[in-house]
């Protein structure tokens, strides 16, 4: 009787739009599993996603991270620059260069409407 009520609903839609899985201890009810295996279920799971999110965090750190030393090379080398090219070869040297994707940083919206 629990293979059946676990085939229909395991073959009916997530209520969760299909992007999370629903909680261990739904899943748990889902599958059938006894009282010994359902709370080792509930743990390994929860401890799962407890890992996921500490690699998550890490990663939005390192990404946090990588963007304010990648600005603060970006002004170093400006800094440097001022101090070797005029005005004018600056501003060329900045038109020059690659963009990376995304938007262009504020400083340079005006620059991209006197070009004509």
């Amino acid at each position: 009787m629990n293979a059946i009520a676990i085939s229909s609903a395991m073959g009916q839609a997530p209520d969760h739009g299909g992007r999370r899985p629903p909680p261990p201890a739904d899943m748990a009810r889902e599958l059938g599993l006894d009282a010994a295996q359902a709370p080792q279920f509930v743990q390994i799971m929860e401890d799962q996603r407890a890992k996921r999110r500490a690699l998550q965090a890490q990663a939005d750190a390192d990404r946090a991270g990588m963007r304010q030393q990648m600005d603060a090379l970006h002004e170093e080398t400006r800094t440097r620059l001022r101090s070797v090219l005029s005005a004018e070869q600056l501003a060329r040297f900045e038109q020059l260069r690659p963009r990376p994707p995304g938007p262009p940083p504020r400083e340079r919206h005006g620059m991209s409407t006197d070009r004509r």
